[in-house]
């Protein structure tokens, strides 16, 4: 059951989303930095006692790489230290209530809701005190849900994944004894933008209230030249070697999460493998992939060129305006010689908008962003027009997690 077949589950979402939602038509195109205050989550926070211990706490942002890096960073901690770690990633892999999750384990559909109403009283009076165009960000209402969880679960360690950026974002915020910067690239230029610098220097606030920076290469980099952290605070990560069957970034986040892992605890731990953690790049089955890929630069040309290779692949595409779809799209046509489909979400809270694809007439397909059914009827036909062994879905986690709806039905928490 989704939560639109839940009615008390779809009036909390409902109730979630409420603020910005009274508010959205007047936010939409508009910077982070006029529309997003992180303070009037954060206050909550503290009044109700929320904010987890810094010395106990790492926080995660980047342009790719951050969820897959999360889910690892908590994984090789509880195996460590045999202790309880709270994970809140952002955003949801197949519920809203998978957001949040102690040693791998999300709250129920009826412990989710019940941990709205308890915090209804606060953030109704946080309401009544907003003026202009400020709202309550459903992201920071799930970090709120988050905390209190991890609160009544007497977790020993906190791993926070941020939201698209880290200088407006309340997870930003938070004080933390580690901050992780996975990658840095030119992505939802609308609200960190409008230039890569603007979004690299948004990304590496994170580290800013953290004594240690973990990150690539690459992103050190940035930070040499923008100066955003302190040099003696930054830990790099050179690039892990790269494995068979794994896409090298996945090889690269989990090099971060074990030296951040490390940082966290202040001691070395054993290298564990937990490739398997990524929730942004996978296997559903024999024949089908999925990869939450938004950019061109991120893609993994190797893995995909050995992938087309050897099989007949069709790519199913789905990338709103704001991301790279020419990019994406240009890539698997000319340069693996491979066919693809682009398909347009429909019914989504948030800014997904496909104008672009659609007045192009580039979309084979709309679908509703929680259709299932749809999604495989479709995927299913194209798989025989093109008489292809794979299915290769690329585009948002909201499209992604239709996907994993479709192709991996159980995995719903319930």
């Amino acid at each position: 059951m989704s939560w639109r077949d839940d009615p008390e589950f779809n009036r909390t979402m409902d109730a979630i989303y409420a603020s910005f939602m009274r508010r959205k038509p007047r936010l939409e195109g508009r910077h982070d930095r006029e529309i997003r205050d992180p303070a009037l989550i954060l206050t909550i926070a503290a009044e109700l006692d929320l904010l987890p211990p810094p010395e106990r706490t790492v926080r995660i942002t980047g342009s790719k790489g951050k969820g897959t890096t999360s889910r690892m960073i908590a994984r090789l901690v509880e195996q460590a230290t045999g202790q309880r770690a709270g994970l809140m990633v952002s955003p949801e892999e197949i519920e809203h209530n998978d957001r949040m999750r102690v040693n791998g384990v999300a709250p129920t559909k009826a412990e989710f809701i019940a941990l709205f109403d308890r915090l209804r009283p606060a953030l109704e009076r946080a309401e009544a005190r907003l003026a202009g165009d400020q709202y309550l960000s459903p992201f920071g209402v799930f970090l709120l849900m988050s905390l209190l969880h991890f609160r009544d679960q007497q977790v020993d360690w906190v791993i926070l994944e941020g939201g698209r950026g880290a200088a407006y974002d309340e997870v930003g915020h938070i004080p933390s004894r580690v901050a992780v910067v996975t990658s840095i690239m030119l992505e939802h230029p609308a609200s960190l933008g409008p230039t890569v610098e603007d979004v690299a220097a948004n990304k590496l606030f994170a580290g800013a209230l953290s004594p240690r920076l973990v990150c690539p290469e690459d992103v050190s980099a940035w930070n040499d030249r923008l100066g955003v952290v302190p040099a003696d605070r930054v830990v790099v990560v050179t690039p892990a070697e790269s494995q068979p069957l794994l896409p090298d970034w996945i090889v690269q986040d989990q090099a971060l999460a074990h030296r951040a892992a490390c940082e966290l605890l202040g001691r070395e731990i054993a290298p564990t493998d937990v490739t398997g953690q990524s929730a942004a790049f996978g296997q559903l089955g024999q024949g089908v992939y999925f990869d939450a890929c938004i950019n061109a630069a991120s893609l993994d040309r190797g893995f995909l060129s050995q992938l087309t290779a050897s099989q007949q692949v069709v790519f199913v595409v789905s990338l709103p305006d704001d991301k790279d779809a020419s990019g994406i799209t240009g890539y698997i046509s000319h340069h693996l010689h491979a066919p693809f489909h682009e398909i347009a979400l429909t019914g989504t809270r948030g800014y997904l908008h496909y104008d672009r694809a659609l007045a192009e007439g580039r979309v084979a397909a709309q679908i509703h962003y929680e259709d299932a059914a749809e999604l495989t009827r479709v995927a299913t036909a194209l798989k025989q027009r093109h008489a292809a062994q794979t299915l290769y879905f690329i585009g948002t986690q909201t499209f992604i997690r239709l996907v994993k709806h479709a192709y991996q039905p159980s995995a719903a928490v319930t």
